[in-house]
């Protein structure tokens, strides 16, 4: 484990499964004293103008998403990149650089998180064993839900093109029968919504190096101190991702990318 420049890297040379954090460092309440050296991103009245060259303006973190990871790592050890700036100072997870961060003194930092990134991904592809088969999972924490009158523990979003190996459906096919989850197209369920599509660091990496590579949102009951029971119900959802991990692990290595129907 290692941390420098605000990010929190774990490195496992023979793991396939990245896991990246972007919106679970420290909180905004906890690092409000960052202000005296950082400007802060800053959000418009008007929602309209929250949204720049198509990327939205958010604010909030992420509440206890790397309390969770952190629990999966115990049972499964991944590679995993954390930003550690607030949300309120970088948003990690955007490419638009007006939208990424407010202050130019914060680009180092946020550059830092997508090098680490990168390096994991070519770190891995030297490994014969693993190049072809390489998995980033993005995880974040959700609270508006996707379908009224619905409730689902997780959302999987891929934007319709960053897991073509199908390991979005592998996945669900792996939860359905313990966890409500979400995955686009699957057993009648619509399309992604607006706010969960997978767009960004997920779509951006399969786009330049061509791993699978999903957006994996959780349910506040799994991460939430004002949910009872959400710490227990958090560790047991920990615990059944780590295994899905090594189930993954275990059936891509070796081969060329596996496509799971």
């Amino acid at each position: 484990m290692e941390e420098k420049n605000f990010v929190l890297t774990v490195e496992n040379d023979d793991s396939p499964i990245i896991i990246t954090v972007p919106h679970g460092g420290m909180t905004n309440l906890y690092a409000s004293w960052l202000d005296v050296f950082f400007k802060k991103r800053v959000k418009n009245e008007d929602p309209e103008e929250n949204i720049v060259k198509g990327e939205r303006i958010v604010l909030e973190g992420d509440s206890h998403i790397s309390h969770l990871v952190g629990d999966i790592l115990k049972k499964y050890p991944a590679n995993l990149i954390t930003g550690l700036l607030p949300r309120a100072f970088v948003d990690y997870n955007r490419f638009v650089p007006e939208v990424a961060y407010a202050d130019e003194k914060v680009k180092p930092f946020y550059d830092a998180y997508h090098i680490a990134i990168s390096n994991a991904i070519e770190r891995l592809k030297k490994n014969p064993m693993l190049k072809d088969n390489i998995f980033l999972f993005d995880f974040h924490g959700f609270g508006k839900q996707p379908i009224e009158n619905r409730q689902f523990d997780i959302i999987l979003g891929t934007n319709g093109e960053s897991c073509p190996s199908r390991a979005d459906k592998f996945m669900y096919d792996y939860f359905k029968g313990k966890y409500q989850i979400f995955c686009a197209g699957v057993d009648g369920l619509p399309e992604e919504s607006e706010f969960y599509k997978g767009d960004t660091t997920n779509l951006f990496y399969y786009k330049k190096y061509g791993i699978q590579s999903l957006l994996v949102e959780v349910a506040p009951k799994f991460r939430s101190s004002k949910i009872e029971n959400s710490k227990e119900n958090g560790i047991k959802l920990a615990e059944e991702l780590a295994n899905y991990f090594k189930k993954v692990d275990s059936e891509s290595r070796g081969h060329k990318t596996k496509v799971w129907l």
